[in-house]
């Protein structure tokens, strides 16, 4: 039975191991929400690996010992060093792909889209990938730029990630709010820092997997914003995400599939799967898009480096791949066979691929 309306990874069946394979969990630590989520993701990944047979091994990475990290054996990596700016994971990123290992996710040439919004919301513009109206602020820049943008609009900084300085202050809706939450970020992150149109409407992510022509979207998620978001704006802030004793984290609610109606389910797969190969995604990609009321799709974000924790019941992948009838524990053997597979040229010896979407993604928006 189709979900969610038909989308290209339908009844695509996930790929299983008859020949174990090792891997390498390189990690950094922390207590803030997000680093405590990579915490709680590092032991969902270990055991259910282990208990599919395959070798394990985890390292805590810092400044100090990174250079040693990067060599931990391991046919496969899974680089979760996602440090403030991302200098350690760029370190250790660089590193890994020099050594010509199997990396899960992103380049050094996707990279640079993931420190800088600004930067990727350039070449969304240049390549017709649908995404808000936006003006970008240095340091000089004057506020006349922004006079042919309507309000709201929603202000972040450029540089960072997880939602990391996106709160309800970040809606502005005229130029005083604006400057004083541009002013806001300067004073508190480094680089630039981008202003976009708030779309009033839905909150999508869509997950697209594979690699080259073997691309397929994931049934949709959408962030359900009830409770006091009644009152308040509807955005996905670090809060909702991360901070579990927050009312918006609370408030906020993924459900998959996301029920968004024939035609613009196609539409926003079609987007979705056109951002994931114009930023040259590798392996597993979450698109987040914002749909109108006229069911017109704009990407917010790329997020190239998508949680894999299973233990988060409120993470859009993991929502995702419960309505396509996966299991996590075939879901992760998957993202580690299409990786093994983009590196090395072939599968695991004596690895049984049952079946995997062959045919070109839908046509592009």
């Amino acid at each position: 039975m189709p979900i969610g309306g038909g989308w290209k990874g339908d009844g695509v069946t996930p790929l299983s191991f008859d020949y174990p394979i090792s891997t390498a969990i390189l990690y950094l630590g922390g207590n803030d929400g997000d680093l405590a989520d990579t915490l709680e993701a590092v032991e969902n990944i270990s055991q259910t690996l282990k208990a599919r047979g395959h070798t394990v091994r985890v390292k805590e990475v810092n400044q100090k010992n990174w250079r040693e990290a990067v060599r931990t054996p391991g046919e496969v990596v899974f680089n979760l060093v996602e440090d403030h700016g991302f200098v350690l994971y760029m370190k250790v990123a660089r590193a890994v792909e020099e050594l010509g290992r199997a990396q899960v996710g992103l380049d050094m040439e996707c990279f640079k889209y993931v420190v800088s919004k600004s930067r990727m919301k350039r070449r969304m513009l240049a390549n017709g990938v649908s995404t808000p109206d936006f003006r970008i602020f240095s340091r000089r820049s004057k506020f006349s730029n922004v006079r042919r943008l309507e309000y709201p609009l929603i202000v972040k900084p450029s540089g960072e990630h997880a939602g990391i300085g996106i709160s309800q202050d970040s809606v502005v809706i005229d130029e005083v709010e604006l400057r004083d939450r541009v002013k806001y970020l300067f004073g508190h992150f480094p680089g630039e820092v981008v202003a976009e149109e708030y779309i009033e409407g839905r909150e999508i992510h869509v997950t697209v997997m594979g690699n080259g022509r073997h691309v397929f979207a994931l049934p949709p998620a959408e962030i359900e914003f009830g409770g006091e978001f009644g009152d308040n704006w509807s955005v996905y802030t670090y809060e909702a995400k991360w901070e579990k004793r927050s009312w918006e984290y609370w408030s906020a609610r993924v459900e998959s599939p996301a029920m968004l109606g024939r035609k613009t389910d196609k539409r926003i797969e079609a987007l979705a799967v056109k951002a994931y190969k114009v930023f040259g995604c590798r392996d597993i990609a979450r698109l987040d898009i914002r749909v109108d009321d006229k069911g017109r799709g704009y990407v917010v974000d790329v997020n190239m480096c998508p949680s894999l924790n299973s233990g988060d019941d409120q993470d859009a992948t993991l929502a995702s791949v419960k309505a396509l009838g996966w299991s996590y524990e075939q879901f992760l053997e998957t993202v580690v066979a299409i990786t093994y597979k983009r590196v090395y040229g072939r599968l695991p010896d004596r690895m049984r691929e049952r079946r995997w979407l062959l045919a070109a993604p839908s046509k592009s928006v």
